[in-house]
């Protein structure tokens, strides 16, 4: 095995995805180094911090976190361009693990019954070969063991949020999504996953959509990071 993993090693190198650096056997998401200057954001408390002062005059929002602090020209940005653009899923899922982890060791978890991933226009999703937002949250199942629900669909395709700033994000997300609760999810508390929060426009209408669903049911919402 020792043979096979060092030809595999040879032929396929595992390079950092921020530095672009041979890692080391024993290195996993990305080299010791620049997991060491990881830019974690902290949050002061889940139940009133800036994610959530973004979405509540918008939609009822309980709890909010997220893992890092994003900065578009930070090299710590392409760990978003490598899953969401380069088709490395894996390093999503690895991710979610790892900001999860570091949510429940700060009890943000206690009563969450599932979570619901940001969906995309079908056409990403076809030419991606998945969505980004539900490899995260099935790296957050694992340490959690909450299901994944895609209770969320995208009905109308705009221009990418990528694209536009400010209130042009908001606008263009008004509207877009439509959810489905099934019965026995009815008056569950969901936590919403998605790759980065900006204005916060996509998770404030996302949880209208479920919201418009199910009355009665509780959001909160969790992006792996935040550009605040």
């Amino acid at each position: 095995m020792s043979l096979l993993r060092d030809i595999k090693e040879l032929l396929l190198p595992r390079l950092c995805p921020v530095c672009g650096k041979l890692m080391m056997e024993t290195e996993d998401v990305m080299c010791a180094f620049c997991a060491i200057g990881l830019p974690r954001y902290r949050i002061a408390g889940h139940e009133d911090n800036n994610l959530l002062r973004l979405v509540w005059d918008r939609a009822d929002v309980r709890r909010a976190t997220t893992f890092l602090a994003y900065n578009h020209h930070s090299p710590y940005h392409s760990l978003i361009i490598e899953f969401k653009y380069h088709g490395m899923s894996d390093l999503a899922i690895k991710l979610g693990r790892w900001a999860a982890t570091e949510a429940q060791s700060q009890n943000f978890w206690s009563d969450i019954d599932a979570l619901v991933p940001v969906p995309l226009t079908w056409r990403k999703r076809w030419r991606r070969g998945y969505n980004q937002s539900e490899m995260l949250a099935r790296g957050m199942s694992e340490v959690t063991g909450l299901p994944v629900l895609n209770l969320l669909r995208r009905t109308k395709n705009r221009t990418s949020q990528t694209k536009l700033k400010g209130e042009a994000r908001i606008k263009n997300a008004e509207g877009i999504y439509k959810a489905s609760v099934p019965d026995e999810w009815r008056g569950k508390r969901f936590v919403l996953v998605d790759d980065v929060m900006t204005t916060g426009s996509t998770l404030a209408n996302c949880a209208l959509a479920l919201q418009s669903a199910d009355e009665s049911a509780e959001i909160c919402i969790f992006p792996l990071a935040y550009a605040g």
